[in-house]
């Protein structure tokens, strides 16, 4: 719908190209993988012996280039779904990739599920297998079937006092109150498909701040982060954000003062909030999007400004204010140098900060910023040679499940 705004609001929202373009477009086939079709994290871990692409950030890759108006061809569809369903295992339905084998777990494993079955509906492509949270929909013994096969399905699921057990345990503190929220959204689909919506949600309402609608002590980035995470329990229909309005004018404050956001998360997550609150099913709409309008063109511009502080010359943007994140969810990435960008940076505050700044404020962004490079984008992924790896391993010790060394310290990003 066209919408009337202002023209410093809109003067505001034309800066969005100096985050998404050609640049990005390069960075991105930088690291595609021709073997796999997958895409890598970083330049480092393209070019660093024991890397491996990996699903979450190939999806990363996906969804831009879809939100940028271009297609997948039908030989990278093949491709890259030959390279996903190996990754599935027969026994718990989750994936396994190459990069850290079967000793994932938690929100890594839940990730790595939910970016490769993304991956897999793009293309059109079911999974090998069964996906856990259909195992457990279709047939709810099948919890304990499949845990005496697998340790992937989490015990909290088993009945309702282990579910209220392990919400009790979780750390509700501002200093972790992302991770917790972390924990709970990647299992959202779990959680749902075993029975527990109702109890999760009603346990978080009772955990929210009152005085900010936000979550966790206190007024800041982090309170944003949680109550992102925390959100997605409040977008089905008839379970509405509660004081709605205060964790508007929460938001407004945090990007109104003098805090610096440390990573690209703290610049998107707010807009992810905000557009979970004001466009969830129910809502009204536009009264809660009338408390932003005041104050649209400098939260948009504080937003872009930050991003362009992560920007680096390899075309791409990083995580952190320190560089490119060596590793997620405790798992290893990259090298994490401070002059490379990041897959997760690039995504959070290119197409995803750009697509919030929009749909926050009623508006549909142009999805065909991408669109004249698709054939030539695709051209060159196709006949693209394999990979030379010539990055050795920084540092002796340095590898899959050790911890980075400390002259690759990790960025603040906790996405």
């Amino acid at each position: 719908m066209k919408r009337n705004i202002s023209k410093e609001l809109s003067d505001a929202l034309g800066r969005c190209s100096l985050i998404v373009g050609t640049e990005q477009l390069e960075y991105f086939y930088q690291l595609y993988d021709p073997e796999t079709g997958g895409f890598y994290y970083s330049i480092s871990s393209r070019d660093a012996e024991e890397m491996t692409p990996f699903a979450e950030g190939t999806c990363f890759v996906i969804d831009a280039l879809l939100s940028g108006g271009m297609e997948l061809p039908e030989w990278y569809k093949e491709k890259v779904c030959r390279w996903l369903l190996d990754h599935q295992d027969e026994d718990s339905g989750f994936f396994y990739e190459d990069l850290w084998g079967k000793v994932t777990e938690g929100p890594r494993l839940n990730r790595d599920l939910i970016y490769s079955n993304k991956i897999l509906r793009y293309c059109g492509v079911s999974p090998r297998y069964p996906l856990p949270a259909d195992r457990i929909k279709n047939d709810p013994s099948s919890l304990t079937k499949a845990r005496s096969k697998s340790s992937a399905l989490p015990d909290y699921l088993e009945s309702e006092a282990k579910m209220l057990e392990y919400l009790d345990s979780l750390d509700w503190s501002v200093e972790s109150i992302w991770k917790t929220g972390q924990k709970l959204s990647t299992s959202y689909s779990l959680i749902k498909a075993a029975g527990y919506y109702e109890l999760v949600y009603d346990y978080i309402k009772k955990k929210q701040n009152p005085t900010t609608g936000l979550f966790g002590e206190g007024l800041g980035w982090m309170n944003t982060n949680g109550a992102m995470k925390l959100s997605m329990f409040f977008c089905e229909p008839g379970h509405p954000y509660p004081n709605a309005e205060l964790a508007i004018e929460s938001v407004i404050k945090i990007y109104g003062g003098s805090e610096a956001p440390g990573s690209g998360t703290y610049i998107w997550n707010p807009f992810v909030l905000l557009d979970r609150i004001i466009n969830a099913p129910g809502a009204d709409s536009e009264r809660l999007r009338g408390l932003l309008l005041d104050k649209g063109d400098k939260i948009v511009n504080r937003a872009i400004d930050c991003a362009l502080l992560l920007k680096k010359p390899d075309g791409g943007f990083a995580s952190g204010s320190r560089g490119a994140t060596p590793r997620q969810q405790g798992y290893l990435f990259g090298w994490g140098f401070a002059d490379e960008s990041d897959l997760d940076g690039t995504l959070l505050v290119g197409e995803r900060l750009y697509t919030s700044l929009h749909t926050v404020f009623g508006i549909e962004p142009n999805r065909s910023y991408y669109k004249q490079y698709n054939d030539a984008f695709w051209s060159r992924c196709k006949s693209k040679e394999k990979i030379k790896k010539v990055l050795p391993r920084p540092d002796e010790g340095v590898g899959r499940g050790a911890e980075p060394v400390a002259r690759y310290p990790e960025t603040n990003n906790i996405k």
